[in-house]
């Protein structure tokens, strides 16, 4: 008989209390007002390189300070797959860069979700983390990446997700749901991740949830 897992999720946001074709990319948050400085490293033929690509289209960082004075940095951004063939997303490195230019701080073995992403899909990518040392947040100016992908045939193993619906309070903004397992295997290991947008479409932030079941 087909198996089917039903989980209600609940995250939460606290955004102001107050492969043979293996490539690795840097790139900017800001990608539509700088010029491209993208470099690529691969390993692999031309034909190879044409068919497996994998770009940041979207991304947006929220700052604040909490209560005892430590600067925070919630940074999101999605993925999307714009070549030929499945990709699988290796791990993602976070660059947080001042107004002079100098790195504030790094956050690394970030892993999208979902990892494996088709054709034309998209992933997420989510980081939240304290800046040590730093006393202002008026010094903060991007966040950039670098990550690394490569081809792959395996599926994404998507579950379906009903009911979300977003909840906003004094304490933060939490997004619950219910995640089902259409398949007849059981899931050990599901991450969840939901992207915050403002009224005018800008990238709040990001939330994250791993589920481990036994």
């Amino acid at each position: 008989m087909k198996k089917i897992t039903i989980i209600m999720i609940s995250l939460l946001f606290i955004l102001t209390a107050c492969g043979d074709s293996k490539q690795t990319i840097s790139q900017s948050a800001d990608k539509e007002n700088k010029p491209d400085s993208s470099t690529i490293e691969e390993n692999t033929n031309t034909e190879e390189k044409a068919n497996a690509k994998l770009e940041i289209e979207n991304s947006g960082s929220n700052i604040w300070i909490d209560s005892i004075d430590s600067i925070w940095v919630n940074t999101a951004a999605i993925f999307r797959n714009t070549g030929e063939v499945p990709v699988d997303i290796g791990e993602t490195q976070m660059n947080y860069k001042g107004k002079d230019g100098s790195i504030l701080g790094t956050s690394t073995m970030i892993y999208a979700v979902p990892a494996i992403v088709q054709p034309g899909e998209t992933a997420f990518i989510l980081e939240g983390t304290t800046l040590e040392g730093e006393s202002s947040i008026d010094n903060y100016a991007e966040t950039t990446f670098n990550f690394n992908f490569e081809e792959t045939e395996e599926d994404s193993n998507l579950m379906e997700v009903s009911t979300v619906k977003g909840i906003p309070s004094d304490y933060g903004y939490s997004v619950t749901g219910l995640v089902k397992n259409p398949t007849d295997v059981q899931q050990e290991d599901i991450r969840l991740a939901a992207i915050l947008y403002d009224e005018s479409g800008k990238i709040l932030g990001g939330l994250l949830e791993v589920l481990t079941l036994g």
